[in-house]
């Protein structure tokens, strides 16, 4: 990385996500974020809230520059190598903010020549669609990045600052179907959309199915990692965390700020909870109530 970034600047930025600084920022710049094992005095060094050894990292590191907890004591070792403690309620988070706003290599605006758009789709001058995409009539908004080979429908509408990563599929049918008598199985066809709010992140390889009669909706800040399929009619309420290899059968709600791990499934029509958890692997049957953490196949309560 080629960043060359004044550390009061990254404060300012970080504002009441900071509880104080031991040592004196001023005139320090850092140029890149690295592993442990790579980190050099021009490192933002961080120090998770799990170490064991948090102080010795501390003391050790090569880095001048180091965000953590306020567990970490600005001892005269530390002050004598003139290094910088920013102390913060969660490093992670906070380097996350750092990475993205100073350290992350974002697209340019602009739509690769491969891309197909239907003539009337919507597409904002500050959006980036990449190589052999396919954009169906749909509405994208600002900041938004739809990485290659990504297929739109139409009838999806995409709000600000969302991305979409590679061969994710948006608007699909689903496969709702009813039988006759004899068995033939007749699909019940799909006219609803798919509706993305703002800020969502939709991963590699993803399918998410338009509604039948109403949309399926992605709730502001959702994110859903790669290999999901989110089925017809499925509303995801506001931060909800889904990750890889999930899929949520038709109908499902869940409520905001819940999180689904790695290879669930979700039975059509359930209902998971505000700030549930959903334990990897778990094939979840039953409504799930708020707050609450479930697991194992089929899923059932984790008492704490």
């Amino acid at each position: 990385m080629d960043k060359h970034v004044a550390v009061k600047d990254i404060i300012n930025f970080l504002g009441s996500e900071i509880i104080s600084i031991d040592g004196n920022p001023e005139n320090i710049y850092v140029t890149n974020l690295k592993p442990p094992e790579l980190v050099d005095k021009d490192t933002l060094d961080w120090i998770g809230k799990q170490k064991q050894n948090k102080q010795q990292i501390a003391e050790e590191t090569a880095a001048q520059i180091i965000i953590c907890d306020s567990t970490v004591i600005f001892t005269e070792k530390i002050a004598t190598q003139n290094k910088v403690l920013i102390h913060v309620n969660n490093p992670r988070l906070v380097i996350a903010l750092v990475a993205d706003k100073y350290f992350l290599k974002k697209p340019e605006p602009g739509i690769h020549s491969t891309a197909y758009l239907h003539p009337e789709a919507v597409v904002d001058s500050t959006v980036y669609i990449g190589a052999n995409c396919s954009i169906g009539k749909c509405t994208i908004l600002e900041g938004t990045s739809i990485y290659p080979n990504v297929t739109i429908y139409d009838g999806v509408s995409i709000g600000k600052n969302v991305l979409i990563q590679a061969g994710a599929v948006i608007g699909t049918d689903g496969l709702g179907c009813e039988r006759r008598d004899d068995g033939t199985l007749i699909k019940f066809s799909h006219l609803g959309g798919v509706e993305i709010c703002d800020d969502v992140e939709i991963g590699a390889n993803c399918q998410i199915a338009r509604g039948a009669l109403s949309n399926t909706i992605i709730g502001r800040g959702c994110k859903i990692n790669g290999l999901c399929f989110i089925a017809h009619n499925c509303v995801l309420d506001d931060n909800v965390w889904i990750t890889g290899n999930t899929m949520l059968a038709g109908s499902v709600k869940v409520g905001k700020n819940a999180t689904i791990f790695s290879s669930v499934i979700v039975r059509e029509q359930r209902r998971i909870g505000q700030r549930a958890t959903i334990g990897m692997g778990s094939v979840v049957t039953k409504d799930v109530p708020a707050g609450e953490t479930w697991l194992g196949s089929p899923a059932k309560k984790v008492e704490k």
